[in-house]
């Protein structure tokens, strides 16, 4: 007997079960020397930044990771360069600083993160 077109596998419902549990926080920074972060109870297994802020803003922004209890190099990214995904590693904080010229209100980072 021939199998199904339509059959759902195991594989694939674990796939999907990956992205089920998932957190979204808007950021924003009003000065150059702001820092915010974003923390959860369980280490987050992949992190998009983007922002639905001004596209012509080249300001950029710098983003740190605690991973494994210590934060490792900065990431500068530029307003440009997003939406930036982060996976790969078990992530437990994020620290997002304004840089050069910093940011305005209307330039928020929306952080999601898939746990």
């Amino acid at each position: 007997m021939a199998k199904p077109l339509h059959a759902y596998t195991v594989q694939e419902s674990n796939n999907l079960q990956v992205y089920e549990d998932y957190k979204c926080e808007i950021l924003t920074l009003d000065e150059a020397t702001a820092k915010t972060t974003a923390s959860w109870d369980t280490p987050a297994k992949e992190v998009v930044f983007y922002t639905a802020g001004a596209a012509g803003n080249d300001d950029g922004i710098t983003i740190s990771l605690k991973v494994n209890g210590s934060h490792g190099d900065d990431i500068v990214i530029a307003h440009d360069q997003l939406p930036f995904t982060v996976k790969g590693m078990l992530i437990e904080e994020v620290t997002i600083h304004g840089i050069a010229g910093g940011g305005t209100e209307d330039d928020p980072i929306t952080v999601l993160s898939f746990h």
